[in-house]
């Protein structure tokens, strides 16, 4: 998947203590993600967290009262979610605090709204982490549905169609590649397929698959 489709079904909550360049980075990248919310220190930010569903947090590590390592480790306690830490500082021991907290990434400022965000496609990639939308993640490596705290596993053909919608999530996927790829076989049957797609909507949600009536199928992530 491409960058873009990665990060689009993000919610992501940026904590900055500096206007202009918190200002900044919400015009940039608002509209890459589901969600980007901002908030302008620590407290706000982790009131913001308690009461939001993020999947991701960027953090500034100084700021006054409560900085940006003591905000992750607050966090982390509350959900194990990905955290990028801002810094101007390049000292060993700070850096090595980050990564007894738990800190997935750290970014040295100034730096700019394009790296942050291939910071972030380059953290949920590696953890094998596709956001589906409406909260449901899906684990590539182990065949998984994530909702918060709940997971369901797929089955060998779920996963197999899955995958397959999701290497070409902008074109519809035809009855003959859905065949190839599913049933290999040859014990194809549109009631098969229907039951499969069927199963797949119970696991995550029913507008993730988009049926095109005797074309194929066609995957929609969605942000809201």
């Amino acid at each position: 998947m491409r960058c873009e489709e990665v990060v689009k079904g993000l919610k992501v909550l940026y904590v900055e203590d500096e206007d202009e360049i918190r200002e900044l980075m919400e015009d940039v990248l608002a509209e890459d993600f589901a969600l980007f919310a901002t908030a302008r220190d620590a407290k706000e930010g982790l009131t913001k967290f308690i009461e939001g569903n993020f999947d991701c947090v960027i953090t500034d590590i100084q700021m006054p009262e409560m900085d940006g390592l003591e905000l992750a480790a607050k966090i982390k306690k509350i959900k194990n979610v990905p955290i990028v830490l801002l810094t101007a500082y390049s000292e060993k021991e700070r850096l090595f605090k980050a990564i007894d907290v738990g800190v997935s990434k750290y970014l040295i400022k100034p730096f700019t709204p394009e790296k942050l965000l291939n910071v972030l496609c380059e953290i949920f990639m590696k953890e094998d982490t596709i956001p589906l939308g409406k909260d449901f993640f899906y684990l590539k490596s182990k065949g998984e549905i994530k909702r918060g705290e709940e997971m369901s596993k797929l089955t060998k053909k779920e996963k197999i169609l899955l995958d397959l919608l999701l290497e070409s999530p902008e074109k519809i996927v035809s009855l003959e590649e859905i065949q190839q790829a599913v049933w290999p076989g040859g014990d194809f049957s549109q009631n098969a397929l229907r039951t499969l797609v069927k199963r797949l909507r119970q696991k995550t949600y029913k507008e993730l698959i988009e049926n095109f009536s005797g074309l194929g199928y066609k995957i929609k992530l969605n942000n809201s």
